[in-house]
């Protein structure tokens, strides 16, 4: 127990204020007399206060600190009696600073009550007076009281020498006090109550400063007598650090006897001292019976009837304990088979051990097959010989507890077995005295299954908990009167709340008002709750709102609410769950207003938009649809392309099947078809409507085709614009081929037959000029040179313009001559390479392949820096594939021939090849790396010049 309420603040305040009090009287107060009795009235107030304290804490403590509290307060109050009569004597006796007083005998006995602090406690729980505890304390102070006679209060003396024997008191009054200082703190080190260590430090801390008072008033004597001084203000420390003491002591247990207690103790007060101290009384009184024979025939008869009455009190103890003894012993007996009966036959492990740390002396049967040894190999053997304990610092945790408080009880540890098992036991002890000897009775409970299944529930609990806690679906636990017990964190985000506020709190309480989904309030009757409580029928998937006073938003719930009952029917609780369903009836609002705007927008789109069921019938066409096509709505829901009169066709104007179709080819493939151009013949025009558009699957959840999307663009226009462009493309290659062969036949059969009539004429003129002029003979070899030269590039010029061979011979000798001279002309070794029985072509056709090899060796020659090329003509099938190669650095554009963005933009050649392949319905491909460049054309063997400007791709070898 500890002192309550205000009593500390209290205690330390009154001490604080009589300090105070003090320091000013000696500040302030000029008045030697005056100052002196104020001073001592304060030390008078200051003791009686710390003794006041000290009886306080006495009465609120147990056992053995009430004892040594009261024996405090008892010194104390003594002290405060001497205080009492020495400020009498200084303030109203004149001329007695250095008499002697009465006090002077009270002050020398008020520690008797402290010096019995030391002596053993009595045995027994303390109950109605203990009389020898009063004859002890009678003999100290009747010693105490002689001794001071016998030094010191001998008229004699005082009349001779007052001064040197105020000195020796004094002297006598610090070795006390030292003494006591160094006896408390030493007890505060072999103490092992907690309580009795604070209580052993503050009380040498208290003598400490009552012998440096002491000490003060010593070297001050002739300087402080008869007035106040700082002595008085050091007086009080000592009880200062007593109210302290009271006001923080704390007895957290009770404690009936101290650990320390020891038979040589015993020993010294039952036998030693009733002898000692009556002699020691007879020995100093003989010695003041000279002067004092009154005084010493009373304390020698004082000690002497205390040594008897305590001796009859002792013999009058010992045989009620003889009694007690042997009805003990009988009683003893009697329960001795019991106890032996219970100790073998108890299903929990006993066993009886040397404390600390001693052999076994027996063991149970229980106990041989909760460790898996045999007795004889338990017995004479220690629980560290068998290797017991499996944790050594537990060991020790328990032995300290049991040193400490003399039993313990269920203290869980783990111990192995014999045959190496780890097993969970549950140990109760108790310190029992046997023979003589201290020994330790131990029960151990096996408690490893009860262990296991109970962390099994705890992880299950825990696991439940955790999945409650933490599951999106609000959990909320309500009584029988509708009240919440529990709810979940998913409730506390709910509603906005902590979960502190909820629990206890009904619906109404909370605020939480019911609506139904037509925004109705619900009455508080047939609320779902108090339904349940009043039905005892659950309620399941019901769609309920809550309006929130912390929200101005209804929160929609899906609501299931489950009665539990008790085993003997009665309704213990209803568990409610709640799916918050906010968030879905926001996103089916923005859903709806997010389809109407789809529909608004899908219906004024300039894009047409045709949803198709899986039987490929119209399900919706937007406006822009029904306008390109002409029809309106009730004229194609629920039709096909072919009930309305419509016929597909490709780009060639081949007519399409229905399979054909894109949205065909979804339902088919259950993939989207993208850029897909068609054609689609109206029934009031011969001319098709060409669309450009992509088709994609609708899936349901599981993945099925609800209906195909179809969206397109009119793109007839465009495809009118496109054939008008391809041909006036077609129209001017044809007539830059004409150009280049009327050019070619220009060069051939005029500027070169110019050149041949110059140089002939020349020749006539070398004859005419005399030999003897060669500087004219060389002029004119150097212009006939020239003219021959201008003849040769000539003819090559015409040649490369528009080759003759090539309508006269065809492609094959063209282009083997071609090489030949190019690979003269350009110094680049070209091998010419064409398949047995090559064909003739059509003439477009072999001046397209024509001037793709020759672009593309001119090519070779400007850029590639190839030494070699090679040319390969070949028939595949129906195509005719023309590939030139060389090993060069290669070209900056990727397979497909578009320029990359970082490089630079071709030049026309390979635009130019593309255009005239493109008009023959073919393909041109160009494969270019560090190894070199490989282009490749390829056309139809029986095509002609296309004049639609179709994309033969779709069935090409190399369309990849």
């Amino acid at each position: 127990m500890s002192p309550a309420g205000k009593f500390p603040r209290i205690a330390i305040a009154v001490a604080a204020v009589l300090a105070a009090l003090l320091i000013a009287d000696l500040l302030t107060v000029q008045i030697v007399k005056k100052s002196l009795l104020v001073a001592n009235s304060l030390d008078f107030a200051m003791v009686l206060w710390a003794s006041c304290c000290s009886f306080y804490v006495a009465q609120r403590s147990t056992g053995y600190a009430r004892q040594i509290w009261t024996l405090l307060g008892i010194a104390l109050a003594l002290e405060t009696l001497a205080q009492a009569i020495s400020t009498y004597y200084q303030s109203f006796v004149p001329g007695s600073a250095h008499a002697l007083w009465p006090s002077d005998v009270l002050f020398f006995l008020w520690v008797a009550p402290v010096f019995m602090m030391f002596l053993p406690p009595p045995e027994g729980k303390g109950e109605g007076v203990d009389w020898l505890r009063v004859l002890d304390f009678a003999q100290i102070t009747i010693v105490a009281g002689t001794a001071y006679l016998y030094f010191f209060y001998v008229p004699s003396r005082w009349q001779t020498n007052e001064a040197s024997l105020l000195r020796q008191i004094l002297i006598l009054y610090i070795a006390r006090d030292l003494i006591l200082s160094a006896g408390f703190l030493l007890r505060s080190r072999t103490s092992l109550s907690p309580w009795l260590k604070l209580f052993s430090l503050g009380m040498a801390a208290v003598f400490f400063a009552a012998g440096a008072s002491d000490g003060d008033y010593l070297f001050t004597l002739g300087l402080t007598a008869g007035r106040a001084s700082w002595g008085d203000a050091l007086w009080m420390v000592p009880y200062f650090l007593v109210i302290v003491l009271a006001a923080i002591w704390k007895q957290s247990e009770p404690v009936t006897r101290p650990a320390s207690t020891s038979r040589r103790g015993d020993y010294v007060v039952t036998q030693i001292l009733p002898v000692v101290i009556p002699l020691s009384v007879i020995f100093m009184g003989r010695a003041i019976a000279r002067e004092q024979f009154l005084v010493a025939w009373v304390a020698i008869t004082a000690s002497v009837l205390c040594s008897a009455l305590r001796l009859i009190l002792t013999n009058e103890k010992q045989r009620r304990i003889s009694k007690e003894l042997l009805e003990t012993e009988h009683a003893l007996r009697a329960s001795e088979g019991i106890l032996a009966s219970a100790f073998r036959s108890s299903p929990d492990g006993y066993s009886i051990t040397v404390f600390p740390g001693g052999p076994y002396l027996d063991v149970n049967e229980s106990f041989t097959r909760l460790t898996g040894y045999t007795r004889g190999e338990v017995i004479n053997k220690t629980p560290q010989d068998l290797s017991l304990w499996l944790n050594p610092l537990r060991r020790a945790e328990v032995l300290a507890q049991l040193i400490e408080k003399g039993e313990i009880r269920e203290e869980e540890f783990e111990f192995r077995t014999k045959n190496g098992r780890i097993r969970t036991g549950q140990m109760s002890a108790t310190l029992v005295d046997l023979d003589d000897r201290r020994c330790a009775l131990v029960a151990v409970r096996d408690v490893t299954e009860r262990k296991e299944a109970e962390s099994l529930l705890r992880a299950s609990e825990e696991r439940f908990r955790s999945l409650v806690e933490n599951l999106h679906v609000g959990i909320v636990s309500y009584d029988s009167s509708a009240r919440i017990q529990f709810a979940n964190q998913a409730i506390e985000e709910m509603v906005g709340m902590p979960r502190e506020a909820l629990i206890g709190k009904t619906s109404q309480e909370l605020g939480l008002i019911p609506v139904r989904e037509d925004g109705t309030l619900i009455p508080a009757a047939v609320r779902p709750v108090s339904q349940v409580i009043a039905t005892k029928q659950p309620i399941r998937s019901l769609l309920i709102g809550w309006k929130i006073p912390t929200s101005p938003e209804i929160l929609w719930t899906l609501l299931d609410a489950i009665p539990e009952f008790t085993p003997d029917g009665k309704l213990d609780r209803v568990i409610a769950s709640a799916t918050n369903l906010t968030e879905q009836r926001r996103a089916i609002e923005a859903l709806r207003e997010s389809e109407e705007r789809f529909r608004t927008l899908v219906r004024d789109l300039q894009v047409g938009v045709v949803l198709h069921g899986t039987d490929s019938r119209i399900q919706f066409a937007n406006r822009a649809a029904l306008d390109m096509f002409g029809f309106s709505e009730e004229e194609v829901l629920g039709k096909t392309p072919w009930e309305l009169g419509l016929r597909p066709v490709d780009e060639k104007g081949r007519e399409l099947a229905e399979f054909e179709l894109p949205a065909s080819a979804v339902l088919h493939t259950r993939a989207p078809v993208r850029r897909t151009i068609m054609g689609f013949r109206r029934r009031d025009s011969q001319e098709p409507l060409w669309i450009h558009g992509n088709a994609a699957p609708q899936l349901d959840a599981n993945g099925n085709i609800l209906r195909v999307i179809t969206s397109f663009a009119d793109i007839t226009e465009m495809k009118i614009a496109e054939r008008a462009i391809h041909q006036l493309s077609t129209q001017l290659v044809k007539l830059q081929d004409e150009e280049r062969r009327r050019i070619g036949r220009e060069l051939h059969d005029g500027l070169a037959q110019t050149v041949l009539a110059i140089n002939l004429s020349l020749a006539q003129t070398r004859q005419s000029i005399a030999p003897r002029n060669e500087a004219a003979l060389r002029s004119l070899e150097k212009a006939r040179g020239l003219l021959r030269q201008m003849s040769r590039e000539i003819r090559t010029l015409s040649y490369l313009l528009h080759p003759p061979l090539l309508d006269d011979l065809g492609l094959v000798s063209t282009l083997k001559e071609y090489a030949t001279g190019f690979g003269e002309r350009s110094g680049i070794a070209t091998e010419f390479v064409v398949s047995s029985e090559f064909p003739r072509l059509s003439q477009a056709a072999e001046i397209a392949l024509f001037r793709i090899a020759q672009e593309s060796l001119a090519n070779i020659q400007r850029h590639s820096g190839s030494p070699t090329a090679r040319i390969l003509l070949s028939q595949q099938a129906a195509w005719v594939v023309l590939e030139v190669k060389d090993f060069g650095r290669g070209m900056p554009v990727p397979s497909n021939g578009n320029p990359r963005p970082e490089q630079a933009r071709l030049g026309v050649g390979i635009p130019g090849m593309r255009e005239r392949l493109a008009q023959l319905g073919g393909r041109l491909e160009i494969d270019s790396g560090t190894q070199g460049t490989t282009i490749r054309a390829t056309i139809p063997v029986t095509q002609e010049v296309s004049t639609e400007g179709g994309d033969a791709s779709a069935s090409h070898p190399y369309s990849g």
